[in-house]
């Protein structure tokens, strides 16, 4: 589980609810601050690491931009050369330099907006332990008195005689396996045809590319000149025979 889902799912966290599944209150709700106090430490530490691995992204993206203009003049050197097989290779390198560089742009951008996530879920989280801190006695005493009323109270459910909260968690967690499993199916279709996509798209683009790269050098595309030749045989009228 990543910082942000673990930061999320405490801040996310009722701590009524805690208190209600547990046998000793107080020392459930000690180690939930204890937890609290552990997820605001690592989310400081993840935020300066992700500031630092945005830094390395912009670096390899640049190297990878200056890849990119060497293969764009080696393409060139071959489209001098006439030998657009070697122009069409280094075009090709040209292209996954780019994507390269593009990706890693947008993996700095990415950091970039994850440490704005996880700079507000660390000071939300700040914010619910000094409530949760400051409030101690009184949810301990509240969850006393809830106890105290499911005892006189205590409802369940007809059909399965389980409480009913027990019995509507049950079913939304059968309801969410299925939709899991149903968006999982989807995203392997869709993947498998992308990946297919992506591979006709390159091939053009490279045709592309190539024929931009003659062009900026001032080099008409090459035409067929051979004209067709009457079968052979045949070279005289017919009325002529």
């Amino acid at each position: 589980m990543g910082i942000l889902d673990r930061v999320s799912m405490i801040v996310r966290s009722n701590v009524n609810s805690i208190l209600d599944k547990s046998s000793n209150p107080e020392a459930d709700l000690n180690y939930f601050m204890l937890e609290m106090r552990e997820g605001m430490g690592q989310t400081e530490k993840a935020v300066q690491e992700a500031i630092v691995q945005k830094k390395v992204y912009e670096m390899q993206a640049t190297d990878y931009r200056r890849r990119a203009q060497e293969w764009d003049a080696k393409a060139q050197t071959a489209v001098r050369a006439n030998r657009d097989d070697l122009a069409t290779e280094a075009l090709r390198q040209k292209l996954q330099a780019e994507e390269e560089a593009d990706r890693l742009e947008q993996q700095a951008r990415d950091q970039d907006t994850n440490v704005a996530q996880m700079r507000s879920s660390l000071e939300e989280l700040r914010k619910k332990y000094t409530e949760t801190e400051q409030n101690k006695g009184n949810l301990i005493a509240r969850y006393n008195m809830n106890k105290q009323a499911e005892r006189v109270m205590g409802v369940q459910d007809p059909g399965t005689g389980l409480p009913q909260s027990d019995y509507t968690r049950m079913q939304q967690k059968i309801m969410a396996e299925q939709v899991r499993a149903e968006m999982d199916e989807q995203n392997y279709r869709g993947a498998a045809a992308e990946a297919e996509i992506n591979r006709l798209q390159v091939e053009e683009t490279l045709e592309d590319e190539l024929a931009s790269l003659k062009q900026r050098m001032g080099q008409k595309p090459k035409t067929d000149t051979t004209q067709a030749k009457p079968p052979a045989g045949d070279d005289k009228p017919y009325d002529e025979k």
